[in-house]
């Protein structure tokens, strides 16, 4: 095989072989743009040369695509985005963000800036929708899903462990004598909701509970005169409720307490992600908790992995949840008689 020499690359550039040889070098001729070209034309014709000095010259620039909705969720996936920016500074790289309206969403429309500029890696962050994740892939920069997966989105993805905290939160509630419990969320809105879901049925059928579909709420929009005039339309309550998300939990609170219902007295509630919802709900709402820092961390980390091993096969990293109990859930008295 003939060796690769700076000629090589510098016929590939359309540049000179002293151009070449300077950006190898570091040295003051060149442009940082024109650095960057050689090192990767380098890299992709095989030339050996000394790799500490292109860390020297290059900052790694990330790109953030999310929908304007998950950017709006300061106490999620704010806290994810606070943890990456701190981890990318300490490693003197930059994240640049991208919100991705509704319209653009729907259209597929991508921010000039990612088909134009040169990126190290984007991460992609919560659901937009599938055709538009598999365009951002398309662009084909080292990718990372959080928070977000699908069969046909072929990157590594970081994930929380959606059907095994959707088992213990139900576990939860039949360990308090709960036998009658519902399940709140749009399991097509995302397949983190479907996980749960599944994790939902999997504690009732682990504690020989009969599933009960009348109880199951699996379309919804995260709005409150939706949510009521389904929760209007039933013709019995179950005891308890699991929520997909802390939102459905405090609209759902806010229903049974308009209805007269005391929580946890009547019924009692349990949710999933640990956002300002679950606070600001009176009672406070017991939640499955999931460590958003080191979500953040782990993004970084994954993507620093995809970058230096970038035929390897794809994996799926999923960080584990935590049960903070508060004031929502109380053991059930079969007895007792509602009013």
């Amino acid at each position: 095989m003939k060796k690769v020499t700076m000629q090589d690359i510098a016929d590939r550039l359309n540049i000179t072989k002293n151009s070449v040889s300077q950006a190898l070098g570091n040295k003051n001729g060149v442009s940082e743009k024109t650095k960057l070209a050689v090192f990767k034309m380098a890299d992709e014709l095989g030339y050996h040369y000394k790799k500490e000095i292109a860390r020297e010259v290059i900052k790694k620039r990330f790109a953030l695509v999310a929908s304007s909705f998950a950017l709006a969720q300061k106490s999620f996936f704010g806290e994810i985005i606070s943890s990456m920016k701190q981890q990318l500074l300490t490693e003197q790289a930059e994240l640049f963000i991208f919100p991705i309206g509704e319209i653009e969403a729907k259209k597929g429309i991508l921010p000039i800036e990612l088909e134009i500029e040169e990126w190290s890696g984007i991460f992609l962050l919560s659901h937009i929708n599938t055709a538009y994740s598999l365009k951002v892939l398309d662009l084909k920069h080292p990718t990372i899903l959080i928070d977000h997966h699908h069969p046909y989105l072929k990157a590594d993805s970081i994930l929380t462990q959606n059907k095994d905290g959707a088992f213990l939160a139900v576990e939860h509630l039949i360990a308090k004598q709960h036998e009658k419990i519902g399940f709140l969320g749009d399991i097509q809105f995302s397949p983190s909701y479907e996980e749960r879901f599944e994790g939902y049925k999997m504690a009732l059928q682990n504690a020989k509970i009969p599933f009960n579909q009348a109880f199951t709420i699996t379309r919804i929009k995260e709005e409150q005169t939706a949510l009521y005039k389904i929760l209007d339309q039933l013709d019995e309550l179950p005891t308890a409720w699991f929520c997909v998300n802390s939102g459905l939990g405090f609209i759902l609170n806010t229903y049974l307490q308009s209805k007269g219902y005391t929580i946890p007295k009547d019924f009692s509630i349990i949710c999933f992600d640990n956002t300002e919802f679950t606070v600001l709900s009176n009672p406070q709402l017991t939640t499955m908790c999931t460590n958003l820092k080191a979500m953040g961390e782990k993004a970084v980390s994954l993507m620093n992995w995809r970058i230096r091993h970038s035929e390897s096969e794809f994996v799926q990293l999923c960080i584990s949840t935590k049960l903070i109990e508060r004031d929502s859930v109380q053991i059930y008295e079969k007895n007792k008689a509602r009013t």
